[in-house]
């Protein structure tokens, strides 16, 4: 009778301790959900949640044991796929409020060293959207996360918060900026996903796989950031070499950090690849082929204008040595009328096509081009700038060939 009564001691000594760790994590004040709220606070209320349901999913004796140790894949653009400049703002909120708010919770940013010990990965998307905020028309952000258990493979919790934005850096981040396409990996497709789901999901193989890969591009996105281009390569290239590090981000990053380093062969080469996984993995390509305004002449980036040449050189050879046949769609940004803007879109596609030519003689009888106006925006803000300028793109769709 004493040892049970000791062990009731003991059980209730443990979940008073429990208790009182589990009281250490302030409870998160939800945003009003029909006002966005201003950015720290709205990331802050994000990062409480996840925690706070990930906490409440462990079982009791949890807080007694080792930190629990998540690790931040680098937040994207659902859209554009793209890394804009407040993915690091986000990741250097929630750091702060997880140290601020959770006792033995540490997060990180992922890289190959964190991914080691990590229990959790915690990916997310931002969406760029117009919202009404006291009557006026201004930019915001829906900005939605997951954590995803490591052993388990499921969504141990999401979360979604709103956010206003006009001061917001959302210029995309060095590497990707540098692109030399909006870039369409099916690991990217799997977090935009996750990011969407629910708790109890199992989170898609080809993200949950590909991690190890992803922590190695993370870290080449930061050492390109600060110029450091020599171990961006070597990241990059020990990427490349492994079984699910073979992406279009891969290959698009060593072109950009060839092309840093000037040397142009090896960028060209690596053009070829990000070429060929698009179209053998994807059978898509949105090269940035980025039109001045109303115009079917390109926009003026003159760092972007002379790298055309080889990107047309390189996409008229593949072609020309496939089998595929091509639908060349133009786009426009949301301006003007809509019978106007499928027309100017539809010169566009024209122009590409022509361009292709020297390297692709038979581009005429082996690609149909197509104008789809503004239907088919990435942004739609209408802006007619650089923010909204991959609305004024050309697409590649391969296809079979017909029989002749």
């Amino acid at each position: 009778m004493r040892f049970f009564i000791q062990i009731q001691k003991w059980h209730l000594c443990v979940a008073g301790i429990a208790m009182l760790l589990f009281s250490c994590a302030v409870a998160p004040v939800q945003p009003d959900r029909d006002r966005p709220a201003e950015f720290e606070a709205a990331i802050s209320y994000l990062a409480d949640s996840l925690l706070a349901q990930m906490r409440s999913g462990q079982d009791l004796l949890a807080p007694l044991q080792d930190s629990t140790r998540i690790v931040m894949d680098p937040f994207a653009d659902a859209n554009s796929r793209e890394l804009p400049g407040i993915s690091r703002e986000i990741e250097k909120i929630i750091i702060a409020s997880a140290e601020k708010n959770f006792i033995k919770i540490s997060v990180s940013r992922i890289t190959s060293e964190t991914l080691r010990n990590a229990d959790y990965v915690m990916n997310g998307v931002i969406r760029q959207e117009e919202c009404q905020t006291q009557g006026n028309s201004q930019t915001c952000y829906l900005i939605s996360a997951a954590l995803v258990n490591l052993k388990s493979g499921k969504i141990a919790a999401r979360s979604d918060v709103r956010t206003t934005g006009n001061h917001l850096n959302y210029r995309s981040e060095p590497m990707s900026e540098d692109s030399p396409m909006y870039l369409k990996d099916r690991p990217m497709e799997s977090s935009v996903k996750i990011a969407a789901g629910k708790v109890g999901d199992t989170a898609d193989r080809a993200y949950y796989n590909a991690l190890e890969s992803l922590a190695m591009l993370a870290e080449a996105e930061t050492a390109y950031g600060k110029a450091d281009y020599q171990t961006a390569l070597d990241l990059l290239t020990k990427a490349s070499e492994h079984p699910e590090g073979q992406l279009m981000k891969t290959y698009s990053g060593l072109y950009s950090t060839y092309r840093r380093l000037g040397r142009m062969d090896m960028a060209e080469d690596a053009f070829a690849k990000l070429l060929a996984a698009g179209v053998e993995k994807h059978k898509t390509l949105t090269v940035k082929f980025l039109f001045d305004v109303n115009s079917v002449s390109f926009w003026k980036d003159p760092d972007l204008q002379e790298q055309y040449d080889m990107w047309l050189r390189q996409i008229g050879k593949y072609f020309k040595n496939s089998v595929f046949c091509l639908q060349i769609i133009g786009h426009c940004s949301r301006t003007g009328t809509e019978r106007y803007n499928d027309s100017l879109s539809l010169d566009r596609a024209r122009r590409i096509q022509k361009l292709l030519n020297p390297e692709f003689p038979e581009v005429s009888e082996r690609s149909v081009c197509i104008g789809r106006g503004f239907k088919e925006n990435i942004k739609g803000t209408g802006t007619d700038d650089e923010h909204d300028a991959i609305d004024r793109r050309v697409e590649f769709v391969v296809t079979d060939c017909a029989p002749r």
